[in-house]
């Protein structure tokens, strides 16, 4: 039988590897434990035969995992195969670890003398099976949490409080968990990956109420978190990412999707923020390097369709602390709370500058029709006969409504509008970048 010290240099080193990323070799190191096991004529006791075996497949679920291909599954009618081997592996990791505890082996048997150095070598093992049963736990939970995010995909209506409450949920139930030194990398990087989606939300939160300084925090946080997540990735994959950009190694899937999902929310910020922004400096060419150039879509737009004007709304009225007005202000800096037209600033208008003869009548229209708003999944159309304009809203966040203006009577199927409003809607609410965590949209 290996020898303690060498025993736990091998599971060192396994777990280096899941938590690494490095599943293809943390599953030759369990092929190299068994080579060596039959090559060196040593007895493996059957209960380390049997955990061998399984960490080799706890290597290839993992492969799975971070692949995201687990997310397809449903989709084309197949079991699901990742599930099911979360399940198994963690009823047999249970067993061994209720068979050490009896003092049995793996078989159910009590030995009749056990040397001290196996005794202790079985407790290892028992104690170490336990831990990695509440690792899996943890993982099949933010495998469900993928899952719930990839529907929501398929939604107009995306609630990211939900999503938050959920991994927050998950990071409170398991922070203490699987706290054993041989896991360490394997806690370092679920707790990053944790970290890393609670930042991204709660920014997501932030940006649509308006929140500037919240916003830019947490999108730093969650910048920080997914470099240090790199780190962990083989050198030659593990490139640190761009702030702007959030290009990512190619693998894996998971990693590459959260990059994309913190680049969309600077190039969301970008807009949200542009006028605030803009007061430090040109924003254009930063704009142009972020992931999805949202100021040149809408200049573009504006220009080939002879649009009035762009304007993104924000409804101030009823939300606490928001009085300031957009951007960031000193705490004593006093304040009076938004009334009328005010309490519907335009975060962005393009051109610059906001619709003054327009304004009364768009917001009359958006409070008319709140409900229509809410619950409808496509723009609303408005057009004043009288004065030939026409209005074009659709709700993007609960207190942000896209609107564009036409100073001229503008037909409601007009193709070029419509699939504007489509592409440029799904993106900003994410739903586009939410439906890329099925298979083959990566």
């Amino acid at each position: 039988m290996p020898t303690l010290s060498r025993e736990q240099t091998f599971l060192e080193m396994f777990f280096q590897c899941i938590g690494q990323f490095a599943y293809d070799k943390g599953r030759d190191a369990c092929d190299k434990e068994r080579e060596f096991c039959r090559n060196a004529g040593v007895q493996p006791t059957l209960m380390w035969s049997q955990l061998v075996n399984l960490l080799s497949q706890l290597a290839s679920a993992e492969k799975v995992y971070t692949s995201l291909t687990f997310l397809g599954q449903k989709w084309f009618g197949r079991r699901d195969n990742l599930r099911s081997t979360y399940s198994l592996l963690s009823t047999e990791l249970r067993k061994i670890e209720e068979a050490t505890k009896r003092g049995q082996d793996a078989t159910g048997a009590v030995p009749e003398t056990v040397e001290p150095a196996d005794q202790v070598f079985e407790e290892l093992l028992g104690h170490l099976c336990g831990q990695i049963y509440e690792f899996l736990t943890a993982r099949t939970k933010t495998m469900e949490f993928y899952e719930q995010m990839a529907v929501m995909g398929t939604n107009r209506n995306m609630n990211f409080d939900d999503l938050l409450r959920v991994i927050l949920d998950i990071t409170l139930d398991h922070n203490k968990s699987f706290h054993h030194p041989i896991l360490s990398t394997v806690k370092h990087s679920f707790s990053l990956e944790c970290e890393v989606i609670q930042h991204l939300l709660y920014a997501q939160l932030d940006i649509s109420n308006n929140l500037f300084l919240e916003s830019l925090l947490h999108l730093n946080e969650a910048h920080g978190k997914l470099n240090a997540w790199s780190s962990l990735l083989p050198a030659k994959e593990g490139r640190k990412l761009n702030f702007v950009t959030g290009k990512s190694p190619p693998i894996p899937a998971l990693f590459q999707w959260l990059g994309k999902y913190k680049a969309l929310l600077v190039a969301k910020f970008g807009l949200y923020f542009y006028d605030v922004l803009s007061k430090q400096g040109d924003m254009k060419p930063l704009q142009s390097k972020a992931a999805t150039d949202f100021y040149s879509k809408i200049v573009s737009f504006q220009k080939k369709s002879d649009v009035s004007s762009f304007a993104l709304i924000f409804e101030a009225r009823g939300l606490e602390g928001w009085q300031k007005g957009t951007g960031y202000h000193h705490p004593d800096t006093p304040c009076e709370e938004a009334q009328g037209l005010e309490s519907y600033p335009a975060l962005f208008t393009y051109p610059p500058g906001r619709p003054q003869k327009h304004w009364p009548g768009l917001i009359s229209i958006m409070t008319d029709r709140t409900a229509q708003l809410t619950t409808i999944d496509k723009h609303i159309y408005f057009c004043d006969e009288k004065n030939q304009v026409t209005y074009f809203l659709c709700r993007l966040e609960p207190r942000i409504t896209l609107a564009v203006i036409f100073e001229c009577r503008k037909p409601e199927k007009d193709s070029y509008v419509n699939t504007f409003l489509v592409d440029i809607t799904t993106q900003l609410r994410a739903t586009k970048l939410f439906a890329q965590l099925r298979p083959g949209k990566l």
